[in-house]
């Protein structure tokens, strides 16, 4: 009677330590830390940083829902072409292809929505004075 109560108790001790020793349930266990410098065009990351610039001018403009997908198409499609032009460390390139896509995100805007752009833009450069130590005499 005494080795069948002993044997229960180290066979349930036993269990109880095994279960304990298993790791706990992460989902994000696989999921890679998204980098916050350095981020590759097609990331998830990246997806987050170019919808915030979107709903940024969205509230500056007044964007359309069809705008708002053309400039994600647009944000997409030069994706792929940033990071060639960054793996060839070309900053004539990279500039130049910058400029482009700048272009072609405006000329998405109407009249109405470009004249709000670039009035916003003035106000925010109205105080800079292209240094940073303050006003120079």
């Amino acid at each position: 009677m005494k080795t069948t109560i002993l044997s229960l108790a180290a066979a349930a001790f036993l269990s109880i330590t095994v279960s304990l020793a298993q790791r706990p349930y992460n989902p994000n266990a696989n999921r890679p830390n998204a980098p916050f410098n350095n981020t590759k065009p097609g990331s998830r990351f990246d997806d987050v940083k170019e919808d915030i610039k979107i709903d940024k001018l969205d509230a500056i403009v007044d964007l359309s829902r069809k705008q708002e997908k053309e400039l994600k198409r647009i944000e997409d499609r030069y994706d792929h072409m940033e990071m060639v032009t960054m793996q060839r460390r070309n900053p004539q390139q990279y500039q130049r292809l910058q400029a482009q896509k700048q272009q072609e995100m405006l000329d998405v805007l109407n009249k109405k929505q470009l004249q709000k752009w670039i009035a916003f833009q003035q106000s925010n450069n109205r105080f800079d004075r292209g240094n940073g130590y303050g006003r120079r005499g």
